[in-house]
């Protein structure tokens, strides 16, 4: 039997998209290091409901799992996820420093979905195309997610790893900050969505959970 749409628990993104990410898929999110990218990451983990692996480079599991349950309890602004949830989430840090990204390939586990934050770091090494590839295969065979986060400006100029990576996913979300109105997501590809779907790109706002416009003349290099 088919798996439904994964939701990203931005409501009004996974509305957008007709349910949320199609099964199989690899998505990545962007996001310049002033936003708060990783609280789709953040939000994904939970919203699955599938069992749900989730990578740092960058921070301790402690403080993850932390920012999962607040994230989770978002309130009136992106819903309420049951923070209990996010107890459920099998968080490991990874360190790449210096070192080939062949270790990242046995920390997929057995499961159905990943979601690794930061990308960037693992970008930063000589096998960032074979943790690339383990990952978006690992999701394929299990008609699962992933969920890549990666710290890049999506109005700046992407350097070459960051727009093969964004060429090769499946989804590509793009995060905005913006203090002087509201922070918006814009859903910049989605392959598989259903027909009836509005054509991409969408953007949503995070503050009052509505869909802001179609923007289809802007797209990556």
């Amino acid at each position: 039997m088919a798996r439904d749409a994964f939701r990203t628990g931005v409501h009004s993104l996974d509305r957008a998209l007709g349910g949320g990410i199609p099964p199989g898929s690899l998505a990545v999110a962007l996001g310049d290091a002033a936003s708060a990218v990783e609280l789709l990451g953040y939000r994904t983990a939970v919203a699955t409901d599938l069992d749900t692996r989730y990578l740092t480079t960058m921070r301790t599991p402690a403080t993850v799992r932390a920012a999962i349950g607040d994230a989770a309890s978002a309130g009136r602004t992106l819903g309420d996820l049951g923070p209990a949830r996010a107890e459920t989430v099998d968080i490991r840090q990874v360190g790449v420093a210096g070192e080939s990204a062949d270790v990242f390939h046995p920390s997929l586990g057995e499961h159905d979905a990943v979601v690794v934050d930061s990308f960037r770091d693992i970008l930063a090494t000589d096998g960032w195309r074979d943790a690339f590839t383990a990952v978006r295969d690992h999701v394929r065979e299990r008609d699962g997610l992933a969920l890549l986060v990666l710290d890049a400006d999506p109005d700046g100029a992407l350097d070459r790893p960051v727009r093969q990576v964004c060429r090769a996913a499946d989804a590509v979300f793009e995060y905005r900050a913006d203090r002087a109105t509201e922070d918006t997501l814009t859903a910049r590809k989605v392959r598989g969505l259903a027909t009836e779907v509005p054509v991409l790109p969408v953007t949503v706002s995070l503050e009052v959970g509505r869909t802001l416009h179609h923007d289809p003349d802007r797209g990556h290099q």
